[in-house]
């Protein structure tokens, strides 16, 4: 019984493979070094990893044919063959379809059914649970020719299936801090927030759209797409360059309100933060970028009365609701935004019309 087997150590001709699954960070790269380790080791004729399983069903997999054939080969999609069987064996870890037909006297009508000609003999399912759930199925089907598995084949699935199961885990970990963090990448973005996430050599990882648009507007013809303008690079490495090789303390913070070097008049509030999860080789900070002086809206953006009007308005009318709210006129906010006053005249409407306010100190008023 593969249960109770006591394997011996892996053969090195697979330590490469084996060292892939290991490293595996997501299906595609587990199922290929999957793979290519069960055809090395058994005389197996297609397999199948088939998981995200709803009930017996599952809903995506990964297929494999050791060779081209000409057999007429289905590859197996579904449970029903095995499903009466895990009701009665729940959290089995092993099963073949010798051992099902055992028991069931519908199993070869139901394989029949899927696949009139299978073109192979037996099939071994590795099952694999998360808690009472089913999680996932490697479905070997071995050669018409292969009566029985040897001692190094058993060692093979024996070992095959730890290191699988603590793979699975590890992916099915990484896949849902995915989902949260394109969640909250999906919510921060369209905040009226300009915010960027940079690692310890400033190259950001993540920037909201205001952040994109501040970073439009400091930046000049020679700077890199995709990195910090220069005009804020720089202060940004002298800061660096002036704290010690240590992690920063949790909260360490910083300010500077920083002068175009080459445009007068166009300032900038910065703020960084250092993460309270710094290393010296993972380091992160966090940047607030807000405009100064006479670009400075004199809103509270972190307001919950605020926050949901201002994500009715697009980021460019966020911009010029919030330079209404400060006081300024039309002509000034034209002149600092770099646009026509037609267009500021155009955008301000819209505002009115989307916020259902009336006039300018209606609006101060619903956004101070």
């Amino acid at each position: 019984m593969l249960d109770s087997f006591s394997p011996p150590a892996p053969a090195d001709g697979m330590a490469v493979e084996r060292a892939a699954l290991v490293k595996s960070l997501d299906m595609g790269a587990l199922w290929q070094s999957c793979s290519s380790l069960i055809s090395k080791a058994l005389p197996c004729h297609s397999c199948s990893l088939l998981f995200d399983i709803d009930g017996y069903q599952p809903n995506q997999g990964r297929h494999h044919l050791t060779e081209t054939r000409d057999d007429g080969a289905r590859l197996v999609t579904s449970l029903d063959v095995a499903a009466p069987y895990l009701d009665a064996n729940p959290r089995i870890r092993w099963y073949t379809f010798s051992q099902i037909a055992s028991q069931d006297a519908l199993a070869s009508e139901r394989l029949r059914a899927q696949n009139p000609t299978p073109g192979w003999r037996d099939f071994i399912h590795l099952a694999f649970w998360d808690g009472t759930r089913l999680e996932a199925v490697l479905s070997i089907r071995l050669l018409p020719e292969h009566t029985g598995l040897s001692e190094p084949e058993l060692a093979f699935l024996t070992d095959l299936y730890t290191l699988l199961d603590a793979s699975l885990h590890r992916i099915r970990l990484l896949e849902s801090d995915r989902v949260r963090h394109k969640a909250i990448e999906a919510l921060l973005y369209d905040l009226p927030i300009a915010a960027v996430l940079v690692d310890e050599n400033l190259a950001p990882s993540y920037m909201s759209r205001e952040a994109k648009r501040v970073c439009r507007l400091w930046s000049e013809d020679t700077d890199r797409n995709g990195y910090l303008p220069r005009a804020l690079e720089a202060p940004l490495r002298r800061w660096m360059d002036g704290t010690p090789a240590a992690p920063p303390p949790p909260g360490n913070r910083a300010t500077f309100t920083l002068e175009h070097p080459r445009r007068r008049g166009q300032r900038l509030r910065l703020e960084i933060s250092s993460s309270p999860a710094n290393t010296s080789r993972h380091a992160q900070h966090l940047l607030i970028l807000a405009p100064d002086g006479d670009d400075c809206a004199q809103v509270d953006t972190d307001s919950p009365r605020v926050l949901p009007l201002l994500k009715c308005l697009s980021p460019s009318e966020r911009k010029v609701a919030g330079l209404v709210a400060a006081g300024m006129r039309n002509d000034a906010i034209a002149q600092q935004l770099c646009r026509s006053r037609k267009t500021i005249e155009s955008q301000i409407s819209s505002i009115f019309r989307k916020l259902d306010v009336a006039n300018r100190t209606q609006l101060a008023r619903l956004l101070n």
